[in-house]
């Protein structure tokens, strides 16, 4: 079986209702979707933004280098306007809230990122970017914010991505095939995230 082009894969305390509306919207002819529920995860050991989220969209090689290209533009729209329908759910006010207990005991302080909802895009052979998502994010912030992540996609899969970006991904640090993304609000850029984040002294 050929793996989708996109997948949401969802934690079973997560309500399948969650997604209807994004699947109403994404769904086309000859797209491969998938929405499938886990069993919740128990308590993990290792890099906190490297955690699966409650809710992970899964966005593969395939819908940009195939799909995409041939339903053009208008899929592409479908699918910002799919992704809009889950921001109040996962990262509004009715998102669940979900804390790390580190293994000293401590919940992380000033944690920007949301634990409920990520986005994982599909690389190349087994690699993945990891777009973190800010918690409490506005419809604009949100929308931004996909803007300029499937923009950033669109370039990556057809090979038309900044020098500078280029570059930025060269020496980025990806830890098991996975490569942290953000949205930078200055720059307006979705630039890489040092897996490793500095820690304030008070969290010690």
């Amino acid at each position: 079986m050929s793996p989708p082009h996109i997948a949401i894969v969802h934690s079973n305390t997560i309500p399948e209702e969650v997604f209807a509306e994004f699947t109403r919207i994404v769904s086309a002819d000859k797209l491969n979707l998938k929405v499938e529920s886990c069993e919740e995860g128990g308590p993990y050991a290792g890099l906190e933004w490297l955690i699966p989220t409650a809710v992970i969209v899964y966005l593969g090689k395939s819908y940009f280098d195939g799909f995409l290209k041939e339903m053009g533009k208008d899929h592409y729209n479908l699918l910002k306007a799919g992704l809009k329908t889950l921001r109040e759910n996962l990262l509004g006010s009715a998102a669940p809230q979900m804390t790390v207990i580190s293994t000293a005991g401590k919940a992380t302080k000033g944690q920007p990122y949301s634990l409920v909802y990520s986005i994982l895009a599909e690389r190349d052979a087994g690699l993945r970017f990891k777009l973190l998502l800010q918690r409490g994010v506005s419809d604009r912030e949100y929308e931004e914010i996909l803007d300029a992540f499937l923009a950033f996609l669109v370039a990556y899969h057809s090979h038309t991505l900044e020098c500078e970006t280029v570059e930025k991904l060269k020496t980025a640090k990806a830890i098991g095939g996975t490569l942290l993304l953000a949205f930078n609000q200055e720059t307006k850029a979705i630039e890489p995230l040092d897996p490793i984040p500095a820690r304030p002294s008070n969290d010690a």
